[in-house]
């Protein structure tokens, strides 16, 4: 595994420093301004004739009233299902006449529209993108379909280990913010929500000032910016851009179980983490790496999953969100090697807080953060999803450029500083579910 990182080293500086792909080279990103008013990011790429487009509005989960979580999932559900002149099935029959692909989907803070098009398809797709975006029909029958999905899934997560472990952590964490919506919603509020909530959230939400746009592939800016125009014609100026406010209260230590009859205990175990404007964040990220971000090859990995055979999968991650995110470790053990998994987890958190890592730990984890950064650009979807997260967090369009320039300046001290301030596993909220002996970890 070392020396993949280090032929992923390699691979990098033989492709010109950071980027195996020159469509994200910074001079390749066009800030596309559209005679409407619309501005969309585009990175040109005629290797094949596809274009993938992303429309994100800033109408996650965060944003929910809290009579009605899941209602942004429940909307962008919807808006294929269903749009202009054509009923849901007619709607997709539409699509796949010209083999188009078109979904929505919804996130802590994001609302999204993807679509995939041949290029000779370009002119009819973005028609129909405009549709679902702009006139979508919320039909009582799609409504009551769409409804009951959501809510077999959330019946489906009871049995989930996982799923029930993270219903209980994510809110142990976030407390009273925004954030401890995790959008899935209730059989209660989702069981409650109606076509005109759908509505009614469409037509407050997805709105110009609301939205950016993220498009790679067979297309130029001009041609773009007339296609826009026309698939977003009408759409609802809006206010600004919706964000979240306050960030998130450091909540006390607490754990919490939960009894399921399934042989392994899950764990998760965290608080909050660095926002990518945090100066830390990118010391965070080498620090991180070593400690648990490979599982065969960081600290927690070695340990726990290899010389003690405790775990199949064990990491640590930092999940960044605007003004609050989330650090955690998740695992999951034998019921009776919970405790003891926990244990070398600890050893390991206070480890990186008490001595600064190896020369080697340090350089390797580097090597392999900068050499693997291309293989986050090595698709349109990759890419687009890239572009849209610049955009939404106002990264810059230098970023990809600077993102493996800000590993490289991390030094060794750093990583020491930053696991120093981020890692008290006393202050660290824990969630077990299983039975049997994990429900008594500590």
């Amino acid at each position: 595994m070392i020396l993949h990182r280090v032929w992923l080293a390699i691979a990098a500086i033989l492709t010109g420093g950071y980027s195996v792909n020159a469509m994200a080279d910074e001079g390749k990103i066009q800030d596309v301004v559209t005679q409407g008013g619309y501005h969309a990011w585009l990175i040109e790429n005629h290797a094949a004739p596809m274009i993938s487009v992303e429309i994100s509005f800033r109408a996650g989960a965060a944003f929910e009233p809290k009579d009605k979580e899941g209602v942004a999932t429940f909307t962008a559900s919807l808006l294929d299902e269903g749009a202009g002149p054509y009923a849901a099935k007619e709607y997709r029959d539409e699509l796949e006449k010209i083999g188009a692909r078109l979904s929505g989907s919804a996130s802590s803070v994001d609302l999204d529209v993807n679509l995939m098009t041949l290029s000779e398809h370009k002119e009819r797709a973005f028609e129909l993108l405009g549709m679902a975006i702009r006139q979508p029909r919320f039909e009582d029958e799609a409504v009551a379909r769409i409804r009951d999905a959501l809510l077999a899934g959330i019946r489906r997560g009871d049995e989930e280990p996982s799923v029930v472990a993270w219903r209980k952590f994510r809110p142990l964490v976030y407390g009273d913010h925004p954030y401890a919506n995790s959008g899935e919603g209730t059989l209660k509020t989702v069981g409650a929500l109606t076509a005109a909530d759908a509505k009614a959230w469409h037509d407050t939400q997805l709105t110009k000032q609301n939205m950016v746009i993220s498009v790679v592939g067979d297309i130029d800016a001009a041609t773009l910016a007339g296609l826009l125009d026309k698939a977003l014609a009408g759409l609802p100026e809006g206010t600004l851009r919706n964000a979240v406010k306050d960030e998130p209260k450091p909540v006390k230590a607490v754990v919490q179980t939960a009894k399921m009859d399934v042989p392994q205990g899950t764990v998760l175990m965290g608080q909050l983490g660095l926002t990518r404007e945090d100066p830390d964040y990118y010391p965070l990220l080498v620090m991180n790496e070593i400690l648990g971000g490979g599982v065969l090859t960081s600290r927690l990995g070695l340990d726990v999953r290899e010389v003690h055979g405790l775990v199949y999968d064990v990491r640590s991650v930092n999940s960044p969100l605007p003004k609050g995110s989330m650090f955690y470790v998740s695992l999951a053990s034998d019921n009776t090697k919970v405790e003891k998994a926990l244990e070398l987890v600890r050893k390991h958190l206070n480890g990186m807080r008490e001595k600064e890592v190896t020369e080697e730990e340090f350089n390797d984890a580097k090597a392999y953060l900068i050499g693997s950064f291309p293989l986050r650009l090595d698709s349109n979807a990759k890419l687009l999803a890239m572009l849209t997260l610049m955009q939404s967090e106002g990264l810059g369009m230098d970023y990809m450029q600077e993102w493996p320039k800000r590993i490289a300046a991390v030094k060794r001290e750093d990583t020491l500083r930053v696991a120093k301030r981020l890692l008290h596993p006393d202050k660290m909220v824990l969630v077990v579910v299983g039975n049997g002996p994990a429900l008594e970890a500590k």
